[in-house]
């Protein structure tokens, strides 16, 4: 494409609206429609009252208004994300006068359009927030762009060496980003919690076993929350796992923390013990390395696998997909090379059942936590 030497190239993501959470594609399809039909929507009243009542509700509008979606005839989003019911109530006193017989007599000189509710626009952390809510990630900017040069002088490392494969099982790092979502549940061993974590690279997951640091922190385990924390990378055939250690506001860490002079990853690395499934309880007091096993580490499956009798058989019916990543989490943990003694895993979704390629160790109270993990149903054939 020739392009003229003064001008510049422009680049935009498209992202399909009918994927935004609470709106869906039979509303933006109508909308698409109607514009074809009849013309570009002019305002926001335009919108409101051209398309179906039946197909656009309030939390759509304010998911629409979260994206950004109204851009184009408002810079403030909030004020339409709360002003659905006077968007609601015009646009169903329009579609009354358009099927009455009477005319309007004013309605050529006077605007009959209400006033939106009156609130001071997002400030940029929050809009960052509204829209992480609507999309699920962030797409326009990350809340931690403004702090990575000053993460990378402090040994923070990011999730793009999650997506490279550049991390080693017993790796000790420093890592940092908002806190997407998390899911706290009680185990046998106590209180367990599985964290979404967003960085100017990624979403991943991590997962706290310590129960005192679930209770230290938990006013910033809360979703929004910008955090650093120490973890542990635990890898196996059944995958990686961020194990997290400690935690403490981003704030904190960045003014606490000495920066260096140069970027740098402060990647350590963990002596672990060798890893043992073959059902001889002597071989874990025989290990050089017991010692130095923290608490986390012990939450592990291959820790006294040989005392848990496993379920021959579970199917796991998945009707939310949200809650893919957790689950995944907590079987990874779960795995088993004694096929004598191994669980097989089944998960039903739109209508297929499909087995899990890996075996796994499942007693009756690990079945009992994996339908708690964002309400699934769990059961035997």
């Amino acid at each position: 494409m020739n392009q003229d030497d003064n001008s510049k190239q422009q680049f935009a993501i498209r992202f399909g609206l009918g994927a935004l959470k609470a709106v869906g594609f039979n509303v933006m399809e109508n909308a698409v429609k109607e514009r074809v039909e009849n013309g570009d929507f002019k305002d926001i009243y335009d919108f409101s009252s051209r398309l179906d009542a039946k197909s656009i509700n309030k939390k759509s509008i304010e998911a629409l208004a979260k994206a950004g979606t109204f851009d184009c005839f408002a810079s403030n989003r909030r004020e339409i994300a709360e002003s659905f019911d006077i968007l609601s109530n015009y646009a169903n006193q329009q579609k009354e006068e358009s099927l009455s017989n009477q005319m309007n007599l004013f309605g050529s000189i006077v605007d009959s359009k209400p006033s939106l509710v009156k609130r001071e626009n997002w400030i940029k952390a929050e809009k960052l927030q509204k829209e992480f809510e609507a999309f699920g990630f962030f797409l326009n900017e990350h809340p931690l762009d403004d702090s990575v040069s000053d993460l990378r002088k402090r040994g923070v490392v990011f999730s793009d060496k999650i997506e490279r494969d550049e991390f080693e099982d017993g790796n000790l790092i420093k890592m940092a980003g908002v806190v997407a979502g998390s899911k706290h549940r009680s185990g046998p061993k106590g209180r367990f919690a599985y964290m979404t974590i967003s960085d100017p690279f990624g979403i991943f997951e991590a997962m706290i076993f310590d129960e005192a640091i679930i209770t230290n922190a938990r006013d910033i385990l809360v979703d929004g929350s910008k955090i650093s924390f120490d973890c542990l990378v635990r890898k196996d055939d059944g995958g990686l796992r961020i194990l997290i250690r400690e935690v403490r506001k981003l704030e904190d860490f960045i003014r606490d923390v000495k920066p260096a002079a140069q970027d740098f990853e402060d990647i350590k690395k963990q002596n672990m013990r060798p890893r043992r499934f073959d059902g001889n309880k002597n071989n874990s007091s025989n290990s050089p390395n017991n010692s130095s096993i923290k608490k986390e580490e012990k939450s592990d499956a291959e820790i006294k696998v040989s005392t848990k009798k496993a379920v021959e058989k579970v199917v796991i019916i998945l009707e939310n997909r949200d809650a893919i990543f957790s689950l995944k989490s907590f079987l990874a943990t779960k795995i088993s090379f004694d096929e004598k003694n191994s669980t097989k895993v089944f998960i039903e979704a739109d209508g297929k059942i499909v087995q899990l390629g890996k075996l796994y160790l499942l007693d009756e109270g690990d079945v009992r936590n994996v339908g708690n993990i964002a309400n699934l149903s769990v059961g035997n054939f």
